[in-house]
């Protein structure tokens, strides 16, 4: 034994004094650390106090013999594990066996070979400490088994379980039996899942491992899933894990709801409507039966997200979605099954199947127009939100879903296009349509890179005296094939692909040509009004490239005044307010086009830094005629003044509306009948000075007018 170990201690338990004396000095001389009593009770005493690493008892004590001595060393905390030696005369095999019964290691008889004892200590020792190596060890594979949450059973070639390493709540217990008493591990299983359990004990005991699932409970919330998977062993064995995957199969529910429900409405989505098409499609097809598509999209929908906020709006779409459901109920009594869809913000699809024709998609839009035509009680108002509806049929309108859904999405945007509130059912013209628009976009492209678009000017007016104000930088874009475009047709296709933002900040670039070019010639520059997109207004960057393109110009940016309709300020009117902030800090004067259009809360309005408001020409043409026009006229100009805003009207053509504007003190006016938009040529010669016009009726109108 090493210095450095420390010496084990043993205790002599012995009546005989002498041969404790002899037994404590020869062990002293082998290297262990003795302590020695003379009877059994004081044997259990001294181990109470702690317990020695080994322990010699004799058999034959007065208080207390060895035989009792050992019994109540077992009891005591960690005794169980001590080695104990029984130091007996008598050499009976009866002796033997009570002392083995009472709990001892090992045995010595008397006389004692003193020369040998020490190394019958340090055998027993050594068995002692590779038992408790093995008692540590297989605490540790209990303790690792218990904390697997895995049962695991080993199996014979019937299916009975030959041991239990580790239970499994709910279906095995330590035992490895059953909760009825049964060893049979088929009849743990529900009647379902025997047949495979059987075919996967088969296969593992041929060497190749086997897995399968099965149910425990009835209820659908008490419902377990289990996976067993069988792994080959020796012997003609199975060992089986059975592992509760109720969580993993719930949150793969959970998973899969996500993934394929819509949160707001619980519909299906758009990626579970796909595959629900694709797969009606293939059946349809297999079976020459048609399938019916209805592409359902609210109609002005953002206004209410715009004005009322989008927990309303949520709350205006479930009730839509409760309303589809029941519409198309009265299809559960037909042979032709339904599903419907969230798809996006306000867009549903309706995928009919079964064979149905053209009659039952427009009998199913019709419900769903009538069922939405009711207004909408929500948080004390009173809303109206009627569907635009295309319906494209296979095969007649495509063959696949994509095509399907391509060509009922167009039905829809043509029935919005004619009006709303209404359905459309595909056809090859609207096809043809679609294909002119994206033909008109690739051209649009060409022709802004190669510098084909033109910024023109319509003039301002005064309404009081006439006197020229200053423009507005307008967009024309003249085809060399097809003539002018429509300005409204090619900059909608701008503002759907994102060019737009480019050609507005070509078009501010020419205007800043345009105003130094004058400032070089020494006229007194006007200012112009100039149109920004909703792409470039809600977007710091975007903004910062037009300061930087009027600072690069050295012009005062308050000859330019940035105009913005209702709609684009109500996207997000808190980030709108401080992106309008930014362009006044910066020197910018701000409008309002279209107003009265859109659906600007007043709110908002007094809040806007703005300097001016445009009344709308649908409001203007018929001002003379029509009461109602006339007082929202009257109500823009009083509104605009009290907030101390100029107020300008567009598309004033005749004397009346004129004469009738300048009653109503409205402060300018652009429209034809001064003059149209104009090119940079003409327009110059009109700030030129007095005495220039634009056309040889212009003083003669100007005559008729003062």
């Amino acid at each position: 034994m090493s210095a450095q170990q420390t010496p084990v201690r043993v205790l002599i338990a012995d009546d005989d004094a002498v041969l404790r004396e002899i037994a404590s000095a020869m062990l002293r001389q082998a290297g262990f650390a003795v302590q020695t009593v003379a009877s059994g009770d004081a044997a259990v005493a001294a181990c109470a106090l702690r317990l020695p690493d080994i322990a010699l008892l004799d058999v034959e004590m007065a208080d207390g013999d060895g035989y009792q001595a050992c019994l109540n060393i077992r009891v005591l905390p960690g005794g169980a594990h001590v080695p104990i030696v029984m130091v007996t005369g008598l050499d009976d095999t009866m002796s033997i066996d009570r002392a083995y019964e009472a709990g001892a290691t090992d045995f010595v008889v008397k006389p004692i070979n003193w020369a040998l004892l020490a190394h019958r200590i340090r055998y027993v020792m050594r068995g002692a400490r590779a038992l408790e190596a093995l008692r540590f060890s297989e605490q540790k594979n209990a303790a690792l088994l218990k904390a697997i949450p895995d049962g695991i059973l080993l199996l014979n070639e019937r299916c009975a379980i030959a041991h239990c390493f580790s239970p499994i709540d709910g279906l095995v217990n330590a035992g490895g039996v059953g909760n009825d008493g049964s060893a049979d591990f088929l009849e743990l299983l529900p009647a379902a899942a025997r047949a495979v359990a059987v075919e996967c004990l088969r296969a593992a005991l041929q060497g190749k491992p086997a897995a399968f699932e099965f149910l425990l409970g009835t209820e659908p919330r008490s419902i377990r899933h289990f996976e067993c998977r069988y792994l080959p062993n020796t012997g003609g064995q199975v060992l089986a894990i059975v592992r509760d995957v109720t969580a993993r199969k719930q949150a793969e529910a959970r998973i899969h709801r996500l993934a394929y429900f819509d949160g707001l409405t619980d519909l299906p989505n758009r990626e579970w409507i796909h595959e629900y098409l694709t797969d009606s499609l293939a059946a349809a097809r297999r079976d020459d039966h048609s399938v019916a598509l209805l592409y359902i999209d609210l109609d002005q929908f953002k206004r209410i997200n715009d004005t009322l906020g989008h927990e309303t709006g949520d709350a205006l779409l479930r009730h839509v979605a409760e309303r589809l459901q029941a519409a198309l109920g009265y299809l559960s009594d037909t042979d032709v099954p339904y599903r419907v869809a969230r798809v996006g913000g306000d867009e549903f699809i309706v995928v009919l199947t079964g064979n149905p024709d053209i009659t039952h998609a427009e009998q199913a839009a019709e419900r769903i127009l009538a069922a939405l035509c009711a207004p909408f009680t929500q948080a004390s108002y009173e809303l109206v939100v009627t569907p635009s509806i295309g319906i494209a049929l296979y095969p007649d309108h495509g063959n696949d879903a994509q095509n399907l859904l391509k060509n009922a999405d167009g039905a829809m945007y043509e029935a919005k296009s004619s009006g709303r509130n209404q359905m459309c059912v595909y056809n090859g013209a609207l096809n043809a349509r679609a294909l002119k628009r994206l033909s008109l976009e690739m051209e649009l492209r060409r022709a802004f890179e190669d510098s084909h678009l033109e910024v023109y000017y319509q003039p301002k007016y005064a309404a009081s005296d006439l006197k020229l104000l200053g423009g507005e930088a307008l967009l024309r874009w003249f085809h060399p094939d097809r003539g002018q475009i429509p300005t409204g047709d090619f900059i909608a296709v701008a503002e759907e692909t994102g060019l737009i933002g480019d050609i507005g900040r070509w078009a501010l670039q020419r205007v800043c040509r345009d105003l130094n070019q004058w400032r070089s010639e020494g006229l007194v520059l006007p200012y112009i009004a100039v149109n920004v997109s909703g792409r470039d207004f809600l977007h710091p960057k975007a903004l910062m490239r037009l300061a930087e393109t009027v600072n690069q110009a050295q012009l005062p940016p308050s000859l330019l005044e940035l105009e913005l309709t209702e709609g684009v300020l109500m996207q997000d009117a808190e980030a709108g307010r401080r992106s309008l902030q930014a362009l006044k800090e910066f020197g910018f004067s701000l409008a309002v086009d279209d107003f009265g259009t859109g659906y600007c809360s007043l709110n908002y309005l007094k809040r806007f830094p703005l300097d001016t408001l445009k009344i709308d020409r649908s409001f203007v043409a018929d001002i003379n005629n029509n009461t109602d026009d006339a007082a929202i006229v009257r109500a823009i100009i009083a509104l605009g003044h009290s907030l101390d805003l100029k107020i300008v009207a567009e598309g004033v053509e005749t004397l009346a509306q004129l004469q009738f504007l300048r009653a109503e003190r409205c402060d300018a006016i652009q429209g034809f009948l001064m003059s149209p938009a104009v090119p940079v040529g003409a327009f110059r010669q009109l700030i030129q000075g007095p005495g220039a016009s634009l056309r040889p009726d212009a003083a003669e109108r100007t005559r008729l007018v003062g």
